[in-house]
């Protein structure tokens, strides 16, 4: 199990890219997002073991929040804060979808981060699970990447 943070791992120089639809469970939000490299290649795909990745069942992945296209439904997306970071939830069928972090972080902070965001890959549809390959993350025992941003990026 990595130590590494995700952010350590990211690298968008790929010159790949795919652009993936997805939705929660019952439809209301929709939404298509751009990853580069495309699932099969990506290196940071994330299983954490940290409490709320484990009990939302999530495996992330960390695009730039601007290769994120809403389609519909942004408005019925719910949030939970956990520490500084945003989960975003369908507020009809309670699918997690998206994370957001370090929303109060300070600019110096931020400087020290891409304009990233963690999805949620199960949401995602045409996946072949077998084709792909998680980074199990020790974000039970992590220590925080920045300031008490958390255990993790998630």
């Amino acid at each position: 199990m990595s130590r590494e943070t995700p952010i350590q791992l990211l690298d968008f120089s790929s010159p790949e890219f795919e652009t993936y639809h997805g939705t929660c469970h019952c439809g209301a939000v929709q939404y298509s997002a751009t990853l580069n490299p495309p699932l099969p290649k990506q290196k940071v795909i994330v299983q954490c073991n940290c409490s709320i990745c484990s009990r939302n069942g999530y495996l992330l992945v960390y695009p730039l929040r601007k290769q994120l296209h809403m389609k519909s439904g942004e408005d019925a997306l719910k949030t939970y804060t956990y520490g500084r970071a945003e989960h975003k939830f369908c507020g009809t069928c309670g699918s997690s979808m998206f994370v957001y972090f370090d929303t109060q972080a300070t600019k110096a902070e931020l400087g020290k981060i891409p304009d990233i965001f963690s999805l949620n890959i199960k949401m995602l549809k045409n996946v072949n699970f077998d084709e792909l390959e998680f980074k199990k993350y020790d974000g039970l025992n992590a220590v925080p990447f920045i300031g008490n941003a958390g255990d993790h990026l998630a």
